[in-house]
């Protein structure tokens, strides 16, 4: 894979208690860890959390959206984490541009669709991790979340979950600003409205971020990429600006990364769609339209074991030339 040297996280700045190089392996900030396990209690879905071989997508119903969480959420979470860590240097921009979004005093970050929030969670608590152990400056960031999601139950897990994190990201001069938005990718209406919600919070902040997050699942499977098409050009369209980014993160399989997998239908979108409103493709990726890593990660609800996180992710710049 092609390495990138011109790095703003040092992978060998990182503490060990984040990522161990010599056994390969992530361990989720612990704050979050104990805020999943302590909800996955509360919610007695720890039986449920055991079988994590089906590979639930989520949905509105109370059940799918608990499945959903007891199975695939620190999965997720760790899936983000390397992404913004890429503690082996082999995902092109992505770590750069995680970095980059919270240099600045405040951010619009987007997460569409946003679940119980795994991405975001585990994107901020590390940053907060980071600037803990002093790899990362602790200057105050106020962080305007818009946050889109169909499935209340999902939002609702969400909730807690940044109910439990807050103090511990304020304590590294984070604050959060939590805007819940219900979006349906399909639906135009619902677009808007979470469009508008960006479009206000992106006017009083520096810095854009837009992530995406594990959503080829519904896409693929449930075939919607053409009902969504015009719904995510919009969404894009309107994220982009000066110092804006999106990262769109993926579990690495082969519905995914495959020849003419997702990955490859996210390409042809963002270089025919998207290049007519001057957002610029930063990544030239040899190896595919996705950048790929792999690693290990300890399992906040089975102390001593492991499981892998595979990530295919695409960073996008979408900074708009001058036209």
């Amino acid at each position: 894979m092609t390495k990138f040297d011109a790095r703003l996280l040092d992978p060998d700045l990182l503490p060990d208690y984040l990522w161990n190089k010599n056994t390969d392996r992530l361990t989720l900030p612990e704050p979050l860890a104990i805020a999943y396990v302590n909800l996955v209690d509360q919610k007695n879905l720890r039986e449920l959390s055991a079988n994590r071989d089906k590979g639930p997508v989520g949905g509105l119903t109370q059940e799918s959206a608990d499945e959903h969480f007891a199975q695939a959420f620190d999965g997720s979470a760790a899936r983000a984490m390397l992404a913004v860590l890429d503690p082996k240097n082999e995902i092109g921009s992505t770590s750069n541009n995680f970095i980059r979004s919270t240099a600045g005093a405040a951010l619009a970050l987007t997460d569409a669709p946003c679940g119980a929030g795994a991405a975001t969670l585990s994107f901020l608590t590390t940053i907060a991790e980071l600037r803990k152990a002093s790899v990362l400056p602790r200057v105050p960031l106020k962080v305007h979340l818009i946050a889109g999601e169909f499935s209340n139950y999902a939002v609702n897990h969400a909730k807690d979950m940044f109910a439990s994190v807050l103090d511990f990201l304020e304590e590294q001069a984070i604050t959060v600003e939590l805007n819940f938005v219900s979006w349906d990718v399909t639906d135009p209406v619902s677009t808007t409205t979470l469009i508008k919600n960006c479009v206000i919070k992106g006017s009083v902040a520096p810095a854009k971020l837009l992530v995406v997050a594990n959503f080829n699942g519904f896409l693929v499977r449930e075939k919607r990429q053409k009902d969504a098409r015009p719904q995510l050009d919009e969404l894009f369209r309107y994220a982009s600006g000066e110092k804006s980014f999106a990262i769109w993160i993926e579990p690495d399989m082969n519905r995914a990364t495959g020849n003419g997998g997702f990955f490859s239908f996210l390409l042809s979108f963002f270089n025919n769609t998207l290049s007519k409103f001057g957002i610029v493709d930063a990544n030239k990726n040899a190896d595919g339209p996705a950048f790929r890593s792999s690693a290990k990660f300890s399992l906040p609800l089975q102390p001593g074991n492991f499981a892998a996180v595979r990530l295919a992710v695409m960073p996008i710049d979408l900074t708009k030339n001058s036209l």
